[in-house]
């Protein structure tokens, strides 16, 4: 069964962050685990550089760019907070990926302390819940996703959940052997300046590990209230920033590390996480959102607000080379649990069954 699926994506071809990444490693599933399938891309994404007035106005205009594109047999929105351009795809039935609804939950105050989010963006918001109700299909990357979905827009239960896969290139280095040591002082965070990341947080739980630890916070350069919360604590000696690294820099430290730290808000999945596991990588996380489900019982997790617990269960691993090795082993294999070929089959079902019921 031949399908040309259009693939509609916010995020320029050359911009990094997770949206790029997810439409990377869909395409790439798909050509290699369901090549009967053909993938037509859709780019209506501005650079970041460009300014916020034009990014906005960029926002308004996207239905109209898609109104204009090819017809395919199923159009798939690759994330849920661009829904609403679903609006404009009339011509074939609407696959929507919904990673989270953290601007949503925002806006109804779930996360104390956080920004607060402006009417245009609650506006939006409004606009892609309908959209997904008109959705053929609505996908998610977790079940706590889909749990959100259900409760505040009120989409019917049981929607698709399709777990993310390791990215291609880290899981091909995660297959080499290793050449480098690990340092048992190195401790590591992955992720951006987003609130819900809580990198502050990152800082108050390594601030309690043991003195000899370092820190490598991996993600865009930190903001000055993040310096500040460095200086603060006195860690400048302690705590240094990669900002973007390559896919093989990214793996060496992965198996440098003797832990990672990941005690954030929220999350729709945490690729880090899960990009951590497969290089034998133990970690101490959040239990909040998604966490649970990628993480399993492979590591400690805990209440993100609950510091001097975080940096309990963190010291017990640096220090117990027993409950290091355990850990290691079951994050090797709670990665297995989310493969490509699984992400690809899974997706190209969704496909065929919403092409097959637009047919009847």
């Amino acid at each position: 069964m031949t399908l040309r699926v259009g693939l509609i994506c916010s995020a320029p071809i050359s911009a990094p962050g997770s949206m790029a990444a997810y439409r990377d490693v869909l395409i790439a599933a798909m050509e290699r685990f369901a090549p009967e399938l053909k993938l037509e891309l859709l780019t209506l994404g501005l650079s970041p550089s460009e300014s916020h007035s034009r990014q906005r106005w960029h926002t308004l205009t996207m239905p109209l760019a898609a109104r204009k594109a090819k017809t395919p047999d199923v159009w798939h929105v690759l994330d849920g907070s661009r829904a609403y351009i679903a609006f404009a795809l009339r011509s074939a039935p609407v696959v929507i990926t919904a990673h989270d609804i953290i601007p949503w939950l925002q806006a109804k105050g779930r996360f104390p302390g956080a920004p607060p989010t402006g009417l245009a963006a609650r506006w939006l918001w409004r606009g892609n819940a309908r959209a997904m109700h008109r959705a053929a299909r609505v996908v998610c990357d977790s079940r706590s996703t889909a749990d959100d979905l259900a409760k505040f827009f009120r989409l019917p239960s049981g929607a698709p959940v399709i777990g993310l896969p390791v990215r291609p290139t880290l899981a091909a280095l995660a297959r080499l052997p290793s050449t480098v040591e690990r340092e048992r002082d190195l401790v590591l965070h992955v992720g951006n300046n987003s609130f819900y990341k809580w990198r502050e947080q990152v800082l108050q739980v390594f601030a309690r590990l043991p003195p000899h630890c370092r820190l490598v916070m991996i993600g865009p350069p930190p903001t000055a209230s993040l310096r500040a919360v460095v200086a603060g604590l006195a860690l400048d000696q302690r705590v240094s920033f990669i900002d973007e690294p390559s896919d093989d820099a990214l793996a060496t430290y992965y198996r440098r590390a003797q832990l990672l730290l990941f005690p954030s808000r929220y999350e729709g999945f945490g690729w880090p996480v899960l990009e951590a596991m497969p290089f034998g990588l133990p970690l101490v996380a959040s239990n909040r959102g998604s966490l649970p489900e990628v993480v399993g019982d492979a590591c400690p997790m805990t209440d993100p607000n609950d510091v001097q617990r975080f940096a309990a269960q963190a010291t017990e691993l640096l220090t117990n080379d027993t409950l290091w090795r355990a850990a290691s082993e079951r994050a090797l294999a709670q990665a297995q649990r989310f493969s490509m070929s699984g992400f690809a089959n899974s997706m190209a079902n969704v496909y065929r069954s919403v092409a097959m019921e637009a047919r009847r």
